[in-house]
């Protein structure tokens, strides 16, 4: 934060964590704070954004990926990574491991492109 990060207009953001016991971590590590000014703000607990409760895509976005017939990516906390997962127009789903090395001081949106 201190050094200007913020995640591009065209990655979403969302925090669904599988319990509450999630939340109390990020809350006594001192994360929840700058996790909320970065976009991340707790939506819901389980299974909501990776099951396409994440809402459209910006307009402009959503034209780009048909225009260009793109595969657009998502990461994603769990395993099931299958194509639509997140959204009919997000292809490919990565967890988040594997594609960002995720821990909760490093958020996917700094990942960059897949």
């Amino acid at each position: 934060m201190a050094k200007g990060l913020k995640p591009k207009p065209w990655v979403k953001t969302s925090l669904a964590p599988g319990s509450q016991v999630v939340t109390d971590y990020l809350d006594k590590a001192g994360l929840t704070a700058d996790l909320d000014k970065l976009g991340f703000t707790l939506v819901g607990y389980g299974c909501t954004t990776c099951i396409g409760n994440s809402g459209p895509l910006d307009e402009p976005i959503a034209a780009a990926v048909d225009a260009g017939d793109l595969v657009v990516s998502a990461v994603l906390s769990g395993n099931r990574n299958f194509e639509g997962r997140v959204h009919p127009q997000v292809k490919a789903n990565y967890p988040r491991l594997a594609a960002a090395g995720w821990s909760p001081t490093r958020s996917p949106a700094r990942c960059g492109s897949t």
